[in-house]
């Protein structure tokens, strides 16, 4: 379908979807009430939703067909390809990101971005604080502190400093110049922020602007909180394919550490089993660490400790009582 546009958009507002349908709306009109002097145009990339998103992606393009492009992908592409492939359609001099269930709570978020990147053409992106906003209503604020630092490259990979996705504007040509995005089609990237802050740190000067103006929902049904240890295991063998693309993209910078990504990995999956109070497969991930001093490890190992463990919710009295358990 062709989009008549009258005026070239300096703003492309990238969203991605897939089943929103009951957190899409408010999604789209935070960014269309968004007070501005600049054309937008907002793309849709849909990755196949099934539970009537798509209806409703319809029916805002029907109405704004002016600003909206939709992108539905014939195949479920996850979230690193359909961002890749939605990001491309982007016609605008800056990229505005947003999640399909958060939304921009300031109205003038979007304006004060853009006018600090015009003001300053070395600033390449522009990020903002938020607040995070759970299924009971409760609401936590959030004060992005971030290193300083001379190397935002290895900042960024060791996880030291980090941004917020949907509270990013950068510049296009960022993107253009250094990311091949057809790369997070090719090698299944599970994830789309993170590495494309690592791919253009280099090259970057960012600017924090210390306002919360965006609420990121915390819900029950996230992939991390719903998935096997099987599909988890599949996304971190992902995750580690482009770990090593990111370490061979900066050979002089970082360093590829297989053994190392392992044991992270490994930590995060008895982590997890903790979380869900699985004693078999904390017993089987404690197993697999080689930190074998690690109070969750020893703990795994026994019915009873490792059940103890769970139940006790301070983690100082958790660490003296173990403690004393184990010498």
């Amino acid at each position: 379908m062709e989009i008549l546009k009258p005026t070239q958009p300096l703003v492309s507002v990238v969203v991605c979807s897939y089943n929103r349908k009951d957190f899409i709306g408010q999604t789209l009109n935070c960014i269309l009430n968004q007070k501005r002097d600049f054309p937008i145009e907002i793309i849709v990339g849909d990755d196949g939703s099934t539970d009537g998103t798509r209806d409703i992606l319809m029916e805002y393009q029907e109405k704004y067909p002016e600003i909206f492009v939709l992108l539905l992908q014939e195949k479920n592409l996850k979230i690193g390809g359909n961002w890749a492939t939605t990001v491309k359609l982007a016609q605008g001099k800056y990229i505005a990101l947003c999640d399909d269930d958060d939304f921009w709570h300031d109205e003038d978020k979007l304006q004060k971005q853009i006018d600090i990147l015009e003001n300053d053409f070395l600033i390449g992106l522009v990020h903002t604080n938020y607040r995070t906003l759970d299924e009971k209503g409760k609401i936590k604020e959030i004060q992005i502190k971030n290193e300083e630092t001379d190397d935002l490259l290895l900042s960024l990979f060791s996880g030291k400093s980090n941004f917020c996705i949907c509270t990013c504007v950068l510049r296009k040509s960022l993107l253009d110049d250094y990311v091949n995005l057809d790369d997070y089609v090719k090698y299944e990237f599970p994830i789309q922020d993170w590495n494309t802050w690592v791919l253009i740190a280099k090259y970057i000067t960012v600017f924090h602007l210390q306002e919360s103006m965006v609420t990121v929902r915390i819900t029950s049904n996230s992939t991390s909180r719903k998935e096997s240890y099987e599909k988890l295991i599949e996304k971190y063998a992902k995750e580690k394919i482009m770990y090593k693309y990111l370490c061979d993209k900066f050979p002089d910078d970082l360093s590829y550490d297989e053994k190392g990504w392992d044991s992270y990995v490994n930590h995060l999956l008895l982590s997890l089993a903790y979380k869900r109070k699985e004693f078999r497969k904390a017993k089987e991930y404690a197993g697999l660490s080689n930190n074998k001093k690690s109070l969750k490890v020893r703990c795994a190992k026994n019915r009873l400790f490792f059940y103890f463990f769970v139940l006790l919710k301070n983690s100082y009295l958790r660490f003296m009582l173990i403690k004393r358990i184990f010498h």
